[in-house]
C-alpha cells in the first residue's frame, strides 16, 4: 500500500514535470514569436535567417504535406534554381511552392496545380528555401500562434503558480506542527 503511494507520487512528480517543460516551451516560443514579429513586423517567426511555416494545404502534397513544419533559411539569389521549393510573400500572403523557370523573376507552381502561378516572384518578396519539413509539427505551431492557446497557457500558468504555493504552505505548516510536537 505504501508502495503505490509513493510510486502514485512519483508520477505525478513526473507528469507534473513534463508540464512545465511543455508550458516553458510554449511560452518561449510564444514570447519569441511575439517579439520577433513586432519588432520585424512581419507575420511569420524569424530568427537567425531561418523562418517557421506550418503547411496549411495539401498543393504541395508529394514534398510537403498538410500541416508539417516548414524551415525556410534566407538565401542568396545565385543559390536559387528550378526545383527549389520556397517561401515567397505575395499580395500579403505567405506561399510556398516550387520554382519552375527563373527567368525575369521566378515562376512558381504548387504540384496539386497544373498550371504555374500567375505572379512572377521578384527576388525581393521571397523569404527563404525550404531546407527541411517536420510532419505534423507544423500544425501544433499553427496552434501556438494563436491566442487562443496564448490564453490557455496563461490560465495553467497562474493554475500551477497557485497550486504550488498551496503545496508549499501545507508542507511548511505540516513542518510547523512537526516541530511544535516533536518539543
Amino acid at each position: 500500500m505504501k508502495i503505490e503511494k509513493e510510486k502514485m507520487k512519483m508520477l505525478i512528480k513526473i507528469l507534473l514535470n513534463c508540464i512545465y517543460i511543455i508550458i516553458t516551451i510554449c511560452v518561449l516560443y510564444n514570447i519569441i514569436f511575439l517579439i520577433n514579429t513586432t519588432i520585424s513586423e512581419k507575420d511569420y517567426f524569424k530568427l537567425f535567417g531561418i523562418s517557421l511555416f506550418n503547411m496549411q494545404t495539401n498543393l504541395m502534397e508529394n514534398d510537403i504535406s498538410k500541416n508539417d513544419l516548414v524551415i525556410v533559411k534566407e538565401v542568396q539569389e545565385q543559390d536559387l534554381q528550378k526545383g527549389d521549393i520556397i517561401a515567397y510573400n505575395v499580395n500579403g500572403k505567405i506561399r510556398i511552392n516550387k520554382i519552375i523557370n527563373e527567368k525575369q523573376g521566378y515562376i512558381t507552381k504548387s504540384n496539386g496545380n497544373y498550371q504555374p502561378d500567375i505572379e512572377n516572384i521578384d527576388f525581393n518578396n521571397i523569404i527563404g528555401k525550404k531546407i527541411i519539413n517536420i510532419p505534423i509539427l507544423g500544425g501544433i505551431i499553427g496552434m501556438l500562434q494563436s491566442k487562443i492557446t496564448s490564453m490557455i497557457i496563461l490560465i495553467t500558468l497562474i493554475f500551477v503558480y497557485f497550486y504550488n504555493k498551496n503545496l508549499y504552505t501545507k508542507k511548511k505548516e505540516r513542518v510547523r506542527k512537526k516541530k511544535k510536537y516533536c518539543m
